[in-house]
């Protein structure tokens, strides 16, 4: 019998090649398998810690715009608290408000700047109950709304309570700590001299918000979870003489959005975020960790300091960020 023609490629005589078995084309799989559940690890840290940078920036432009702003608005950071409601604010979400002010001037476009890790998507100033409340400045349709939001009018950080009132316009705790009547109106930097400007907060990223309809808004016919609009300002407290006045600010209404940690409970709400970027009045930005009492809130409790008064404090960022009075004496820390 003639050997095979190896030079010849019409031979029809074909020489066997081994294939893999079963058993190594499972063995294959499974170091494919480890290699992949040792590397998700490191990739989602990666993402997180790359939409953490991408949302500071996203801060850090805001700030610089408010502040760009403030140059041009006699030293104002804003007009106010973007609110579609008086006395809550000084007219509606397309005219006034930090949001309309940034849009208007130029100075950048909120829209374009949301949080990527937050899982609002934007704010609650759209809400029905707020954009078409029976005391809105004026009714927006949701065909206008879709518009507004489509050009950039949309948010999904919060607002501080400083930026938006500075101070009660007495040292009493006001009435409506959210109404232009009862406070001293937007930011202005003559207002920075008591507190460190870089502890002074303007935007932060909110809280973990269950969707349900105190918050939630549409967006082109799709229900999404609004971010808180502005924090809420002071609560009482009392002084060593036992005079009850304005006190120290609540931060809960920023919370963590970014890092991880063992999950906690927020409302309806899970997560593992421990981390929120925040934009102070000197335009850096900031990372502060819920660490102190782990609950997935800058939650603050209240106690009696040793100079006598009795006020809140932070149960996580307590020095990270200021939380007295800017324009009366005597609650400056």
């Amino acid at each position: 019998m003639a050997l095979p023609d190896r030079q010849n490629p019409s031979s029809t005589t074909c020489v066997p090649t081994r294939g893999f078995t079963l058993i190594e084309l499972l063995v294959v799989i499974a170091i494919i398998a480890l290699l992949v559940s040792i590397l998700l690890p490191s990739l989602g840290a990666a993402r997180d810690t790359a939409r953490t940078t991408v949302c500071a920036s996203n801060l850090r432009q805001l700030a610089l715009a408010a502040s760009t702003y403030s140059n041009d608005a006699k030293g104002f950071f804003s007009s106010g608290a973007w609110d579609n409601r008086p006395p809550r604010s000084l007219g509606p979400l397309d005219k006034s408000g930090w949001v309309a002010d940034a849009m208007i001037g130029g100075y950048a476009v909120p829209g374009k700047f949301l949080c990527p890790s937050s899982p609002a998507r934007g704010s609650e100033s759209w809400n029905d109950s707020k954009a078409r409340a029976g005391n809105a400045w004026r009714q927006i349709t949701l065909q206008e709304q879709d518009e507004l939001i489509a050009e950039g009018y949309n948010t999904n950080y919060t607002q501080s309570w400083y930026m938006a009132y500075t101070d009660p316009a007495t040292r009493l705790l006001p009435a409506d700590t959210k109404s232009t009547e009862f406070t001293k109106g937007p930011l202005k930097d003559s207002a920075l001299s008591v507190a460190p400007l870089n502890k002074v907060p303007l935007f932060g990223d909110p809280k973990a918000e269950e969707l349900d309809t105190n918050n939630s808004l549409v967006i082109n016919g799709r229900t999404v979870i609004g971010a808180k609009t502005c924090t809420d300002g002071p609560t009482a407290a009392r002084s060593p003489q036992g005079q009850s006045v304005s006190g120290r600010q609540i931060y809960v209404d920023f919370g963590p959005a970014h890092g991880r940690s063992n999950q906690v409970t927020v409302g309806q709400i899970r997560h593992n975020r421990n981390a929120a970027n925040m934009a102070f009045a000197d335009t850096s930005v900031g990372k502060l960790l819920d660490k102190g009492k782990r609950d997935g809130l800058f939650e603050s409790s209240v106690r009696t300091l040793p100079n006598g008064w009795i006020v809140r404090v932070y149960d996580d960022i307590e020095g990270q960020v200021y939380g007295g009075w800017l324009t009366h004496s005597g609650l400056n820390w």
